[in-house]
């Protein structure tokens, strides 16, 4: 019988021995292996098509992030995961790391490490150096720091590598754990990301090129033309002087000129609609980055209207949750790092959420929650309100409401001690409380009735003492009811 198998490293392996063996931990497919691959050494060029075809490196993208459109949609979502509310959750850490990782955050200046993370999506990489530090028994990261990405390349391993100019053309390898290189859609095949950058790159050239030529067509043909005639004894001198006059007047508005010449002022008529196409193709430029860099252009123009507008909001605030998803990847490898050099053992989480901040709807929601009974603690409402440390003190007890339940009959053995209690109890209060509460329980026909009575007679007393007249007017009644049944008896 014929084994089937395969022949592995030049030994022959059955199925049946492969089904219990360890699986292959050798890689197949890779750039040292595939047929018609040609490594430039230790350098693998970015693939981008921009700077393939430009025959440049990245930092051509540096220039066009100042241009105002570009600028303003990349700051637009910039500010977007800025603005995103996060949180170290503790998970399946100890309090005492989940302590540590609060406290390490809370010095780190995330907005700014945020801000730096988040270029990776205009560069496609960017490499942030830590700088690592021993402080406080455990080492921290003290600075996070972004660097220039044409500083770095990737090797055919895809291991990121600095050119550093005492290390040749291989470039310094970087050591783990010395920097986070968040991406945008990076793959084996490209481990440089897909930057936003090569997106707009030629929509903001004809911008620029279309404002350029838009402002040489607006001088030419923006003012009238101021044409002067002279006449035939004009030699050139006289001419000179005469268009220096129209210079003039073109600034100043005024000119002397001789009287036998004649000056015309024509307007550029018929240009309006050559003006038009300028505007339409530089809209047409600005349209493209913004549907690049935002996914929609509907909230950026004048005529979006207001679905339009929500729509295009958003498609904008699904990107800007991917963006959030790279920034936390790093935070979180950040997070495993420094648990791994200081203490072991799981890492608490860093994840963002959605703030209400005070909002309408979740405060009605946590309004009716409290009707049920349901208490929410201090830190609740810091993390969900936006409050602060030491903004929220412990609820004061407040004084017990004056209440009506159903009155429960008083038993026969307190009738007799009852008498010389109320006395007492009646003799701190006004002189004449208990004729008032008598008078008002022997015209009293239910208790219900009573209890109206009974607060409209003190009204003047506040809640503690009317507390106390009731429950004396009660006993009153209840010795009263008590009594009148033994005299029918």
């Amino acid at each position: 019988m014929n084994t089937q198998g395969l022949y592995i490293g030049g030994q022959f392996v059955s199925f049946a021995e492969a089904k219990t063996s360890q699986p292959n931990l050798k890689q197949i497919a890779s750039r040292s292996s595939v047929s018609g691959f040609s490594s430039f050494g230790s350098v693998l060029p970015n693939p981008d098509p921009i700077l393939k075809k430009m025959g440049k490196d990245i930092t051509v993208y540096k220039d066009i992030r100042s241009h105002a459109v570009v600028k303003g949609a990349e700051r637009r979502r910039k500010a977007a995961v800025k603005a995103k509310a996060w949180r170290i959750v503790q998970d399946e850490a100890s309090d005492q790391v989940f302590e540590h990782i609060n406290s390490i955050f809370k010095k780190l200046q995330v907005n700014k490490i945020t801000g730096a993370l988040f270029d990776a999506t205009w560069f496609g990489y960017q490499p942030c150096e830590i700088t690592w530090a021993y402080q406080d028994a455990a080492w921290l990261p003290v600075k996070i720091e972004a660097m220039p990405p044409d500083w770095f390349f990737f090797d055919p391993q895809n291991y990121l590598r600095f050119k550093d100019k005492n290390a040749g053309s291989e470039g310094l390898l970087i050591e783990p754990r010395k920097y986070l290189v968040p991406t945008q859609d990076a793959s084996y095949e490209n481990p440089y990301g897909e930057p936003d950058a090569a997106l707009v790159f030629w929509a903001d050239a004809f911008l620029q090129g279309g404002k350029e030529f838009w402002v040489r067509f607006t001088e030419k043909y923006g003012s009238p033309w101021v044409i002067g005639k002279y006449g035939n004894n004009y030699d050139e001198a006289k001419q000179e002087t005469l268009l220096n006059n129209l210079y003039a007047m073109v600034q100043d508005a005024v000119a002397v000129i001789p009287d036998n010449s004649q000056i015309e002022i024509i307007e550029a008529a018929g240009k309006s609609a050559s003006a038009d196409v300028f505007e339409r193709f530089l809209m047409y430029c600005r349209s493209e980055i913004n549907i690049a860099l935002l996914g929609q252009n509907q909230t950026t123009e004048a005529e979006a209207n207001r679905a339009s507008a929500t729509a295009g909001a958003e498609v904008s605030a699904e990107i800007s949750d991917g963006d959030c998803e790279m920034t936390a990847e790093q935070y979180q490898l950040l997070i495993d790092w420094i648990v791994d050099y200081n203490w072991g053992g799981p890492s608490p989480q860093f994840e963002y959420f959605e703030d209400s901040n005070g909002g309408t709807e979740q405060a009605e929601r946590d309004a009716k929650l409290s009707t049920t009974g349901v208490r929410f603690s201090n830190q609740y409402y810091e993390r969900e309100y936006g409050f602060q440390d030491g903004d929220l003190l412990p609820p004061v007890e407040a004084a017990p409401a004056v209440s009506f339940a159903e009155y429960t009959p008083v038993r026969t053995e307190f009738a007799a001690a009852a008498a010389p209690v109320l006395a007492n109890e009646a003799e701190p209060l006004l002189n004449d409380i208990v004729d008032r509460v008598r008078r008002v329980v022997q015209s009293a026909t239910s208790f219900p009735n009573l209890q109206d009575d009974i607060l409209t007679e003190f009204s003047e007393l506040d809640t503690s003492e009317l507390t106390k007249v009731m429950q004396i007017a009660m006993t009153v009644a209840e010795l009263q009811g008590r009594s009148e049944v033994k005299d029918g008896d």
